[in-house]
């Protein structure tokens, strides 16, 4: 009779024992933030499909410097204190402004942009630019 009622209560305690786990583990409900919204100004709204185009290119250009410059490390004349800190931040709402852009394209019936390709192409047209300045800074002297 003592055995069956251990295997009562060691079986009680096996089931009831998610559901106390259910009750602490859910007391405290998940939140989880939604990203932020997408990076378009009220002005994006009525813009030609050549001036969408426009200010998509902008963008690349500043995604692509962002990017460029991580890489590169710190820049000389620039507030190197801050700018690990505050270019992340800056690449990532580019990217959120590309993306909003080219859905922008999508809905308005543009030749929608691609961010990722252009902002690759804008980056090594940088880096070749960059390689270009330095081999023309070398001065031969003669004597």
């Amino acid at each position: 009779m003592t055995r069956s009622v251990l295997t009562i209560c060691w079986l009680g305690r096996v089931c009831a024992l998610p559901l106390l786990l259910a009750g602490c583990v859910t007391d405290q409900p998940l939140v989880i933030d939604p990203p932020p919204p997408y990076m378009l100004l009220p002005v994006d709204e009525s813009m030609s499909c050549n001036a969408i185009a426009g200010s998509f290119r902008y963008s690349v250009r500043r995604a692509a410097r962002l990017e460029y410059w991580l890489a590169a490390g710190s820049l000389a004349g620039y507030d190197s204190d801050r700018f690990p800190l505050d270019a992340p931040k800056q690449l990532m709402e580019e990217r959120r402004r590309l993306d909003a852009l080219t859905d922008l394209q999508r809905t308005k019936g543009c030749t929608v942009l691609e961010p990722g390709p252009a902002v690759v192409e804008e980056r090594e047209r940088l880096e070749e630019s960059a390689r270009t300045s330095r081999s023309q800074q070398v001065l031969h002297s003669k004597g």
